[in-house]
Order: structure tokens, then sequence, then C-alpha cells
């Protein structure tokens, strides 16, 4: 039972972290949208700025000379109601009694003031500044004049012309704070105005303070200066001195907290946006900015694995603003990374619904479907992605990925060569490739690939398992080689990883059940699960307490049946090994037994850590762990002989008749009882192992039995024979033996269990392969009621194990020593109609009742 290849590509788009690098873009340093960028409050809306733009209705117009004595009673009659038309802000009566008033004494330059004032309030501003132009010229030292004046040409936005008069002002009242804020602020807009010239708008700031020091917007606009530059440090400075003096100015809030995400603070930035919208909680893009930086603290807390933490911050984001794609992405990656695959699925549909151009999350929603066995739509997903980003490198991986599992291997590795051509130094592309031509028989291009990975990335445990995984295919390799490269890459873990466990929470009761723990990635409808099922369903729980450690990616309905069957369920899928080191380690175990050994997703970095006193590994692997830590393999004396073990770091562990209990899917349609040669005319031997196995050792076994048997023809079953390339390789291969390659019948995988077993129907013997003999496909064959001729392997316990499941079936003479007696016994198996009928009719029924199915 070999379990699954062990292909790195189900990542989320982060890798190992999130999307965190587009998402914060540049932040917002200008809040307003209108012309000026920088200050919130260029309109007279700050709070610092008395100069508010309303002029003084209610001033009286003063009469300090007597015109000529016989109009001064009607003068004074005049300017009174004047004043009191003024102050009810009927200026344009009021205006009307002034021009009389002037007719009468022209040269008053109160009168001109007065004048102006009514003009202004009419929305006469050019005229108005005519009008106070004609009093300072009448009396040059007239105060209100001036600020009249100066007012007048602020709102008009003519601030230098505004900056004058108050500078002309100050110099006879050098004291007067009023007038140093309102030059201040012409000061600042004059410096705003000239935004195309950063360093004459920073002199003018500077100019702004010297007038006034505490004109919080001259603070706010350097602010936004050095933002601009990338003076993030400066830049906080200035909008912190800007809130402390007007702890109302939502924009410097708003800056204050962009300068801190900038910074790397994005809790101090949390407090700033926090602030603005204190003050306004309505700003949209201070909300859109809390989002982004609630949404950073979110993706950190991804990248540190703390997922309670990074659901809090991602929810929090959603409040402000519900339509950023980026949040839902990263909600995304979270469920994913949580295994909750249907969450993960909606939020990342929710993010290309508001960013339908956002690829990595059409990436990860391929990454979803192909586990979840959807290949048309993760194809979908991953094309897409690509044709909006063609050199996106791991949608390439990911659709290889997608193809290879399918059986389209020539667009698998043309897609992945193509992911190395953008980047050639990506160990994971690499990694792909080699199982890619593994799957097709290509083992040596596979570990040249996977020494390249490992060269670039010498601690990748996954490539590393997937060389060790390979060498057993491979029949140029003596046992001893292969036993060698295991107990060295053990002997290395074990220096990088130190023991964190030496005493354990056990109990030495004899009252009590033993507790054991069996962890693996393939609790579910996966080759593994059909030898685990007796094992899970048959515990005597007076005498053992069983805990499941489940690393499955996507549950179903076998996860869920297997859960319903012990007591204690632990679902580590996600979790670093340290952490699951640690919960087994608090479950007080007695026996810990790993079922993955050097296949898919296995977590050998755990048990190197002995989080149990006793340790062992079964089933899922054919071959050491290389692990000294681990105590004891399961094995029987068929697989193992004792005169001639396999090579091993542990300690065998004899089961008696055999160490492997098959638990028959339930779908298996009923066996055909004729023999194929009677409905087709002629001998069939068939194989549906992966093609990884057949080996030249193999195809030369075969090549010999087809000689043997002229008239026969072989049946070959395995997913990447879809690819006609492929099909004229194994064409050719065997051509070398003289066999026709019309003898050859070869076809891709069937998709459903039903149908793949319903395939045995054509064939009259299964053929094992050699030095690394089918587990899972063996016991189908003879479920199906198809005997299987296998060759003992010499001290090889992957190429025994067929001898073990011919045994608990009592099908022993069926394994052969030699190659010459696996010929002959295969060759008088084909020919022997009569014994091949009563196989067909009775061996899945003593398969039933044999030790190979007896779980109880």
């Amino acid at each position: 039972v070999q379990g699954k290849p062990m292909m790195c590509v189900d990542r989320s788009t982060n890798g190992s972290q999130p999307k965190a690098a587009q998402l914060h873009g540049k932040g917002m340093n200008q809040i307003d949208g209108g012309a000026t960028h920088r200050d919130g409050a260029t309109n007279g809306s700050s709070p610092n700025n008395p100069m508010s733009g309303q002029l003084d209705s209610a001033t009286p117009i003063k009469n300090p000379r007597v015109g000529r004595q016989s109009n001064g009673e009607a003068v004074q009659e005049l300017t009174r109601r004047a004043d009191m038309l003024a102050t009810r802000g009927k200026y344009k009566e009021a205006l009307s009694l002034v021009d009389e008033v002037l007719c009468l004494e022209p040269m008053r330059a109160d009168l001109h003031h007065g004048r102006g004032q009514c003009l202004i309030h009419l929305g006469r501003a050019e005229d108005a500044v005519a009008c106070f132009e004609e009093a300072l010229r009448l009396e040059p030292g007239h105060h209100a004049a001036i600020r009249a004046k100066a007012t007048a040409l602020a709102n008009q936005e003519r601030w230098a012309e505004s900056a004058a008069c108050l500078k002309e002002a100050l110099q006879r009242d050098p004291v007067n704070a009023e007038m140093r804020v309102e030059l201040a602020r012409c000061l600042t807009e004059c410096g705003v105005q000239l935004k195309s010239s950063v360093q004459a708008s920073a002199q003018l700031f500077h100019e702004a303070l010297q007038a006034s020091e505490t004109y919080a917007a001259a603070h706010f606009q350097l602010g936004v200066i050095d933002s601009e530059a990338d003076r993030p440090t400066e830049a906080k400075q200035h909008y912190a001195r800007a809130v402390e003096l007007n702890p109302c100015y939502v924009e410097a809030w708003n800056n204050l907290g962009v300068a801190c995400r900038n910074l790397g603070e994005p809790d101090h930035a949390l407090e700033a946006y926090s602030m603005a919208l204190k003050t306004n909680m309505n700003c949209k893009k201070t909300q859109e900015n809390m989002a982004i930086c609630l949404l950073e603290l979110g993706c950190r807390s991804l990248q540190q694995k703390d997922m309670k933490q990074a659901s809090s911050f991602l929810k929090k984001a959603l409040a402000f603003n519900a339509h950023n794609a980026d949040i839902y992405f990263n909600l995304g990656v979270m469920y994913a990374e949580k295994q909750k695959l249907d969450r993960a699925k909606v939020n990342y549909e929710l993010a290309v619904h508001f960013e339908p151009a956002h690829i990595n999350a059409y990436n990860n929603l391929g990454v979803i479907y192909r586990r979840q066995g959807n290949h048309d739509a993760a194809m979908q997903c991953f094309q897409f992605a690509l044709k909006t980003e063609p050199t996106m490198n791991l949608a390439s991986k990911n659709l290889g990925a997608v193809y290879g599992a399918m059986g389209r291997m020539i667009e698998a590795i043309q897609l992945t060569k193509q992911a190395l051509e953008k980047n050639p130094k990506d160990p994971e592309a690499y990694n792909n490739l080699a199982l890619l031509y593994r799957d097709q028989c290509d083992v040596d291009e596979c570990l040249q690939h996977l020494n390249t990975c490992l060269e670039l990335e010498p601690k990748n445990q996954h490539a590393s398992s997937n060389k060790l995984m390979s060498l057993n295919y491979q029949s140029e390799l003596s046992r001893e080689d292969v036993f060698a490269a295991h107990k060295n890459w053990g002997n290395q873990l074990e220096r990088d990883i130190p023991v964190t466990f030496s005493s354990w929470k056990t109990s030495n009761s004899s009252s009590r059940p033993i507790r054991v723990g069996y962890i693996s990635p393939d609790l579910y409808m996966h080759s593994v699960s059909y030898f685990i099922h007796a094992a899970l369903q048959y515990h005597d729980p007076t005498c053992v307490h069983i805990t499941c450690y489940s690393d499955v990616a996507t549950e179903d309905d076998k996860t869920r049946y297997f859960r319903s069957l012990v007591p204690n369920w632990r679902v580590i899928a996600g979790l670093p090994d340290e952490e699951v080191a640690r919960i087994i380690y608090e479950d007080g175990l007695d026996i810990l037994v790993e079922l993955t050994g050097h296949t898919g997703n296995n977590r050998l970095s755990v048990l190197a850590r002995r989080p149990a006193p006793v340790i062992v590994t079964w089933m899922g692997y054919p071959h050491t762990t290389g692990l000294s830590r681990v105590d004891y393999r399961i094995s029987d004396e068929h697989a193992d002989p004792p005169h001639l073990p396999g090579l091993t770091t542990e300690q065998l562990v004899y089961l008696p008749d055999c160490f492997l209990c098959y638990t028959p899917p339930t779908n298996a349609p009923p066996v055909v009882l004729r023999p194929a040669q009677e409905s087709y005319g002629c001998v069939t031997f068939g194989c549906f192992n992966n093609l990884a196995k057949v080996s030249t050792l193999t195809i030369r076994l075969w090549s010999q039995l087809l000689r043997e048997v002229p008239g026969a023809r072989l049946f070959l079953k395995s997913k990447a024979l879809l690819c006609q390339t492929v099909q004229d390789k194994f064409r050719r291969a065997f051509a070398a033996y003289d066999i026709d390659s019309s003898r050859l019948d070869l076809s891709g995988l069937q998709p459903q269990t039903g149908s793949h077993l319903q395939m045995y129907s054509f064939v009259d013997v299964a053929l094992d392969t050699a030095p690394y003999a089918g587990t899972t496909t063996t016991c189908e064959a003879l479920y199906m009621g198809v005997p299987v001729v296998t060759l003992c392997g010499q001290g090889i316990h992957a190429q025994s194990v067929g001898a073990a499941l011919l045994a608990a079936v009592q099908l022993g003479d069926l394994a052969a020593s030699t190659e010459d007696e696996f010929v002959q016994k295969a060759s008088k198996l084909a020919h022997n109609v009569v014994r091949l009928a009563a196989l067909r009719a009775g061996l899945r029924t003593r398969m039933l009742k044999s030790v190979l199915c007896d779980g109880p």
C-alpha cells in the first residue's frame, strides 16, 4: 500500500504566507479627493482657522470725522440706517445707503471699508477688494481694511496677495496672534498651490510655522511631503504634532496611521485610524485604510499560524470594507489552512466577485477543486489565472499537476517546464517534474530532477522522501544501496531534529487499556484505508484505547466513518510538526503507529521527536523509515522471511499469517464467472499497477512470458497510459524484446472504483511487478476472482508483499522464486481454464474467509 505520490503543489498562493505584499499598497497619504490634495481644511473648515471667511456684518460704519456741517445730520442718519440693515443681513439695501453717504463724503476710509464688506456678502469680491484698497489709499494705516482685504483675497484663493496684506498688518501689530494664524493659513495654502514644486512648498510651510508654530495644517502638509518622499519617520512626527495641536484633525490622524503602517507599526496605525473615525465615523478613506491595516495584521497572524487571531482581524476588516477582495482571499487562506474547504471556497469566490481578475483567488480555488477531484473546474481556474497573468508560476505548476492526475502527461510536463523557464531555481517545480516523470515510468529522469531539487533546497523533506520512494522502483539497484540511502537520510534528520521527549505520561497499571495512536494523512478513500479499516473497527475497547491523528487534507465519507469507529479523533492537518508532537505527547500514548513511511505528506519529523515511548511503522510503505528512533516495523514471515529479512533500521515484529488485513470496497461489482479467454478467444495477462513499478526487470519478465504463450495479450491499465506518447514508449520497450505492439492493450484509469474493478473481467491472470510488487491492486484482482503470479524478492520486502498476500488466501504456489519459475507458473496457470474458472467462482468467498480479510 504505497499511498499517493507527494506533489507539493496544493499550497495556497502564499506558499507559506498570505498575499500581504499587494494588499497594502502605498496607503493613502492624501485624503481630500478635490484639486487640493493635501489639506482637508483648505476651504476654511479647519478648527485652527479663526479667519473663517465670514466678515463682521454687524461692524458699525464709524464716523470719526464730520463733513460739511450742512450734511452732518443726514450723513449720521444714513450711516445709522446702513448699520442697522447690515446687522439684519440686508446688504443690498445697506450698500445703497453707503453709496449715498459716499456721494456726500467720498474721502472717508471707513465708508469705503463698510462698502467693501457689503460687497463681500453680496458675492462681489473683486469690487470689495477695490473698496478696501481705496480705504487704504485714503488711510494707509486702516487696520480693519487691511484685514478685510486679506480675508477677501483669501476667499478668492489669492493666497499670496492675502499673505502680503497680513504681513503688512503684522508690521504695525507684530504680536497679534489671530493675524499670525491667518498668515500661517495663507502661506500653507500657497504651498498647497505650489505642489508641483516640493522645495518651494516646503519653504512656505516652514514660513507658516514661523508665523504660527501651532498651525496644525502646516505640520500636516510637511508630513505629506515626507510621506511622498518615502520618509515615514519624519512624516509620522509631523502628523503626530498636527493631531497634538488639533485632536479633531481627521486627515492628520488618517495619514499618521499610514505612516505608522509604513514603519511596520500596524498596532499604532490602528490607534490612529480609530481616532480619525472617532471624529468622523463616515470617512470612507479612513475606513478603507483601517480595513487594510486589519488585513495586514490578519496576514501576519496567518504567517504565524495563529488562526484564531487571523480570523478576528480579518472579520473586523470586513466591517470597515466589505468589498475588499483581498480580505476575502485571506479568509479563504485561513479556512483552507484549517481544512474548512467549503468556507475557503466561498471566500475565494467572493474575492473573485469583487475583483474578477484576482488570479491568486482563482489559483487557490483551483487547488480546492483539485483536492475534491473536480479536475475540470480546477483546470478552468488555473487556465483563467494563466490567461490573466501568463507568468504565474504557481498556476502553471498546479495546472500541470491536474493534467498529470488526469494522465495528460505531455501537457503536464510542458507546463511544469514552462514554470522552470520562468524560474530556473524553483525547487518545487523540479519536485513536481520529477513525479510526473515517475508516473510515466521514467524513474531515472525522476531521480535527476529530485537531485536538482535537493541541490537547491537540501532540507526539502518532501523531495527527500520522494527520492527514497523512487529508489524502490529501480531493479538495477541492490537492496544494500536502497537501505543505505534510507539510513543516511534518517541519520541526517536525527542530527537536525533533537529528541524532544525522553519521559512520557504513561502508567504501568495493567488494569487500564493500552493507549494506541494511529497517525496518517490517508484516512480517506485511499489505498491505506482498505488495510487500516479492520484495525479501527475491531480493536477490543476493553484492551485498547484508540486515538487517530488525521492529517487528511480533504475529508470524505470514509473519513467520517473512521471517525465514528474510534473514541478519540484529532485533526492535525495544517499543524506544524512541533505542535503535532506535543499533542501526541499530551495524550499519553503507550504506542504510536505511523501508517505512511516515505509516501506523500508523511510526518516522519514528528516521529523523530519521540512523542511516545514506543513507535511503530506499519503498512503504508514497503521499506524502512531509516529512523533509529522508530522502534518496530510490522511484517510477517512471508514478506520478511526470518532467514533473509529486508534490511531495516527498526526491529521487525511478525504478525501471524499475514501482516495486512484487507477490507474490500462495498461497491465492488460481482465477479464475471467466465474466464476472459473463453469470452475473447485468447489468454489475457493484466496488470493495473502504477507505471513506475513496471521496471526493466518487469518488462523483460513479461516479454519472456508473452514469448512463452504466443497467442496471449497483455492488458496494462494506468493513469499515464491515457497519453499516446507514453503508450508509444511502452510499445517500443516491449518491441525491444520482440513483442509486437498489437499484443498490448493499454488503457488509462477508470473514473470510479466499480468500473476499475470491472476491468478485471478482461483478465485471465494478473501479473505482479518487481522489485516493487503490488498490494492494493493484488487484493483487488483476487477479490474479482483473478489469480496473481508474483516474483518473490530476495531480502526485499517490497518485492515479497505479493507472496504474503497469496499465502494468506492459500495461493502460495503462485509465488515464484526465480524469473524462469515466474514464466512457468504464469504460463501453466493461463492454460488451466478449469482452475481459472474455479478461482473465478470461489476466490472471493475464499478470500473473505481467509486471514487476509479476517478483521474480527
